[in-house]
């Protein structure tokens, strides 16, 4: 006994503590509030509907007995007296309706309801004393209900009541059934039947429609209405909503509509219908009636909106709600008994840098080329610590310039760069034949092209911006449309095409939007200005005003704001030709000539070197910008190729041939007295500096020369006559700038010159070093980016 008594008090233990582990586990919230809180919270980016659970159909029509009624989806929201039928004692069918042909096919499951609403017409109790008697003073009603063709109430009678009089105190009468997989297919109605039985002698009956608190109606579950709803955020960060309201009755079941963009979000539990307004800091707009539609699929119209407001990258969500005609419109969104449809749809902004590498990267490029070159050059003998000093602030100073690569990205394009020579087919109302942008600018200054996404509120934005500016600047600018997006197809024109009546091409993009995604638009709405030798002078998203375009237009026949100022900025502020202030650096003291020189010789003589090599490269890329503006892609791969091959050269002879050789032959026609003042390394020297300085400038602005220069010419006579003015203007501050950076470098005086003979081998390879990384860089992004799209499209 002694030996069984622990045991039975642990058994006990065991058993107290099991009861209390099993009380904690039902009282606990934890696991409750955890599963709880999971529900219905999104976790990423979707949509979300919130449907009704009934469709209501509303006998409707006139009073009286001989008029016909309808059975629609329109809410009746009077509240007078409503429109009624009489009945006498005995069997009558007082209403028989339908509805209008469904235009979807539909399938339903679900129950069916009829509410029909009656009263007696005198103010007797005659009926209820009638009640007495069974079978006396009461009224019923029998439906039928038929679905396309299958009845889902076949005979059902309702309750016999004892009505009240007057259409105050009206009676709801009530029957239900059930279906499954009915099918409303195109064109069918729904039938709805209604017969009374009376059967108080004493007094009429009215059988009451289309008013708010007597209502008849049928009462339909199941999915029958199917939107669709679409959220595109495109290349300008603009948000484009698209609705397509699906109902076996049409858009028209649809009447109105209340859309908020919301964000950007904290995460995505935060993504959900709003009860109430949005946050002021994180309400981005508000959107109620449509700026545009277009027709997709199945002949169906979306409804389009596109914000105003560009987005930044993060989460948002477009918080909706869709009014129903069926819908009881004092009920909103927000309510609990709401019979409208809630749309929540997330989405996130994504960055638009998709870039493999970014220019930043570029120091791992020149001190991987510094190290490499220190490597090679110390199997030769050790360099003196000076010199290893000049060559890393070279390839520290060859940042700034790097700074100005473009990102290597597939399918990169720049604003700075020429259109795309596309050759797109209109649309049949404005031509049959293929147009192609030679042909736009064949006799014109310039060509205005609009871009917009089919269905856009801009399209005809642009329209009337463009008429405006057509009037203004004549036929010497040429307008056209390109409508572009994934898929557009001329049936989704019609409409616009219509409204724009000929007036200039509609063209239609590719089919995955090729020539719009090598613009600066990208696949949107925009507007972009072509110079009169196809380089892209302006361009804007949305639409642009007629005065903007006026003003672009002019503006593009001078030059595009490509200005010979910007050859100065290369030194002030932007440090690019910082490089070249370390090869500079004198090697000698300059004396005084021997032969007097007429004056300012030595200044002017660095000018006119320097211009010389500016002018080495700005004269063959002028004239090749007059006839070549449509391949230009492939002339800057050909510049690429040209400066790879002259940083090779420096690399590995010190000079670069062609250049020396211009220099040389120009040195030796110097007067005598000036050659053996200025010898031909120096005056060669001055004309590198200058030669280098026109790469430096292509690579900050590359249009500078081709569009400031190259459009000015093909512009018209008059700039033909001025351009090589103008470039003669270029080349000489060009010069000047040399010789700022010259006179920079000799302020040191001795300790200048002592780094210029320390460097005056070893600078020019690790600049020529450098300068072949900067054009592979530019190879590569030449060929995935601006040629590869030409290639491919």
């Amino acid at each position: 006994m002694t030996a069984v008594q622990p045991a039975s008090r642990f058994s006990s233990v065991l058993v107290v503590l099991a009861l209390i582990a099993v009380t904690l586990s039902a009282i606990s919230p934890a696991p409750a509030s955890a599963q709880e809180s999971t529900q219905g919270i999104p976790t990423g980016p979707g949509l979300n509907w919130t449907m009704p659970e009934t469709h209501m159909l509303f006998v409707n029509g006139t009073e009286g007995q001989d008029n016909p009624v309808n059975l629609n989806r329109e809410y009746p929201y009077f509240t007078g007296e409503p429109l009624f039928r009489t009945f006498n004692l005995g069997t009558t069918t007082v209403i028989e309706v339908e509805s209008e042909p469904a235009v979807e096919t539909v399938v339903l499951s679900g129950e069916a309801d009829v509410f029909v609403y009656s009263s007696l017409v005198s103010d007797t109790p005659s009926c209820l004393l009638e009640s007495l008697v069974p079978g006396a003073g009461a009224t019923s009603f029998t439906v039928w209900l038929d679905v396309g063709t299958t009845t889902v109430i076949d005979g059902e009678e309702t309750d016999s009541q004892v009505m009240q009089d007057g259409w105050e105190q009206a009676t709801e009468f009530h029957v239900n059934g059930t279906y499954n997989n009915v099918t409303l297919g195109e064109g069918d109605v729904v039938t709805l039947t209604i017969q009374v039985e009376h059967s108080c002698s004493s007094s009429q009956g009215r059988v009451y429609w289309d008013a708010y608190q007597s209502a008849t109606r049928a009462v339909l579950r199941g999915e029958m209405l199917q939107p669709e709803l679409e959220v595109s955020a495109d290349a300008n960060g603009l948000v484009r909503i698209e609705f397509t309201p699906i109902s076996p009755w049409g858009g028209d079941d649809y009447s109105w509509q209340f859309i908020d963009i919301v964000g950007p979000l904290g995460g995505w539990e935060e993504a959900r219908h709003l009860s109430t307004k949005p946050a002021e800091d994180s309400h981005v707009e508000h959107f109620e009636i449509p700026h545009g539609s277009r027709l997709v699929e199945a002949n169906r119209t979306a409804l389009v909106w596109i914000s105003n407001a560009t987005l930044q990258p993060g989460k948002y969500m477009v918080d909706s709600c869709f009014i129903l005609t069926a819908g009881d419109f004092n009920e909103d969104c927000d309510s609990e008994d709401s019979d409208h449809i809630v749309a929540v749809y997330r989405f996130e902004v994504a960055s638009q840098d998709n870039a493999i590498a970014g220019a930043g990267w570029f120091w791992l490029v020149s001190i991987s080329t510094l190290i490499g070159y220190l490597g090679l050059r110390l199997k030769s003998g050790l360099m003196p610590w000076p010199t290893l000093v000049l060559l890393l602030v070279l390839a520290l100073s060859s940042m700034a310039p790097a700074a100005t690569l473009p990102s290597l990205e597939f399918g990169a394009t720049r604003d700075d760069s020429s259109a795309p020579t596309f050759s797109l087919l209109q649309h049949p109302s404005t031509g049959q034949d293929a147009v192609s942008l030679n042909d736009l600018l064949s006799g014109h200054d310039a060509v205005v092209l609009g871009l917009f996404t089919s269905g856009s509120p801009n399209a005809e934005q642009q329209k009337r911006d463009f008429d405006n500016a057509s009037e203004r600047l004549g036929d010497s600018v040429a307008f056209a449309q390109i409508a572009t997006g994934e898929g557009v197809q001329p049936t989704d024109l019609d409409y616009y095409a219509d409204l724009l009546n000929g007036s200039w091409p509609l063209l239609i993009d590719e089919s995955k939007g090729e020539v719009a995604n090598q613009l600066p638009s990208g696949i949107a709405d925009g507007v972009i200005i072509v110079d009169s030798a196809g380089f892209i002078s302006t361009s804007s998203s949305g639409s642009m005003s007629d005065q903007r375009i006026v003003e672009s237009v002019e503006k593009s026949m001078k030059g595009s704001d490509q200005s010979m100022l910007n050859i100065f900025y290369l030194l002030i502020p932007t440090l690019i030709a910082l490089p070249l202030l370390i090869l500079a650096f004198p090697r000698k003291r300059m004396d005084v000539p021997d032969t007097p020189l007429p004056p300012f010789a030595g200044v002017g003589g660095t000018v006119l070197a320097a211009s010389i090599g500016f002018a080495i490269w700005s004269l063959p890329v002028a004239l090749l910008s007059l006839v070549a503006g449509g391949i230009w892609s492939f002339i800057e791969l050909a510049l690429v190729i040209w400066l790879a091959w002259q940083g090779l050269s420096l690399a590995i002879h010190s000079e670069v041939h062609e250049v020396n050789f211009i220099a040389s032959e120009i040195h030796k026609r110097m007067p005598e007295s000036y050659r053996k003042w200025r010898l031909k390394p120096d005056f060669t020297r001055d004309v590198l500096l200058g030669h280098w300085l026109a790469w430096l400038s292509w690579l900050a602005y590359p249009l500078m020369i081709p569009q400031g220069i190259g459009s000015v010419a093909a512009a018209s006579l008059t700039g033909l006559v001025m351009s090589p003015v103008m470039l003669v203007f270029h080349c000489l501050v060009a010069g000047f700038v040399v010789l700022i950076l010259r006179a920079l470098a000799s302020i040191g005086g001795p300790f200048s010159r002592l780094l210029g003979i320390l460097g005056h081998d070893e600078s020019p390879r690790l600049w020529g070093c450098l300068l072949i990384g900067m054009a592979v860089w530019w190879f590569v992004w030449l060929l995935i980016g601006p040629i590869g799209n030409a290639l491919l499209t």
